[in-house]
């Protein structure tokens, strides 16, 4: 993964309802959208713009937290809605932090390339992928290896799975990152049973469960961008984001806050959703 050399993030953006994304980003908030995508590498920024037909969405930031665990990966929130999970990749570790970015405690359990993680609330236990292996593997919440499932995916290096999460009934979906961008469904074995490739953004970087919509967030680390999503992954609505490299999110329903990871700033950011 890159490291960014954007600017920091303003202390409280808000973003305004429109009927373009375009328009969303005007004023102070979208100047300073529009300099960091000016200043990304030229073939992310081609890949930036959101799809013509997204509305973007009103998304108010709360609070940013400075992490102790570099480059986050992921992110997942405990069943008990007090502490959140997730992983990084040098090394391949989990982590459980306090809703304010404190590290809790650090698993035993060393992995090859940590890019996704969920929480499965049926036996209060942790799933992660390894990119490069194209792997969900089973964890305790101590650490230890449960079992192991190959996703059976060729792809490039570093383009491999990147978002993991389970539905209401255990269902568990994961998100290939790009080259393809895929949505997958997995069965009770957690073998692929349902494969969509998805076009609507130039990479995939998180995904979680909206158990209100009974839809899916879906996030973009090159379009910078948190994406409401449908069933089957279509795009409902869109909420560009005031820092760059998101790559993880976490959503509590009963709160309706949303919880985001930068990869390069290794920090929590901390959001509000309004319907």
């Amino acid at each position: 993964m890159s490291t960014s050399t954007h600017p920091s993030p303003p202390s409280r953006p808000r973003l305004e309802r429109a009927t373009s994304p375009f328009r969303a980003w005007a004023g102070g908030l979208g100047a300073a959208l529009l300099g960091l995508l000016a200043a990304a590498p030229s073939a992310e920024r081609a890949q930036a713009k959101p799809p013509a037909n997204i509305i973007a969405s009103e998304l108010t930031l709360l609070s940013s937290h400075e992490l102790s665990v570099s480059e986050p990966s992921d992110l997942a929130l405990d069943a008990s809605g007090k502490s959140l999970w997730t992983v990084t990749d040098r090394p391949g570790k989990v982590h459980q932090l306090a809703l304010d970015g404190t590290l809790l405690k650090t698993l035993k359990f060393v992995g090859d390339d940590l890019e996704a993680i969920a929480y499965d609330a049926s036996d209060h236990s942790l799933w992660v992928a390894e990119e490069n292996l194209r792997e969900v593997v089973h964890l305790d919440l101590e650490g230890n290896e449960l079992s192991r499932h190959p996703l059976g995916i060729k792809g490039k290096k570093n383009s491999g799975i990147e978002g993991l999460c389970l539905d209401s009934k255990g269902r568990m979906f994961a998100l290939n990152e790009k080259d393809p961008g895929l949505f997958l469904e997995l069965d009770a074995k957690h073998a692929i049973a349902v494969r969509r490739t998805i076009t609507f953004a130039g990479d995939y970087s998180a995904i979680s469960y909206d158990r209100k919509k009974d839809g899916f967030w879906i996030l973009s680390d090159q379009a910078q961008t948190l994406y409401r999503c449908n069933r089957t992954a279509g795009v409902l609505q869109g909420y560009p984001l005031p820092f760059p490299k998101p790559e993880g999110i976490a959503v509590d329903e009963v709160t309706k806050r949303a919880y985001l990871v930068s990869d390069s700033q290794h920090r929590l950011y901390v959001f509000q959703l309004v319907d």
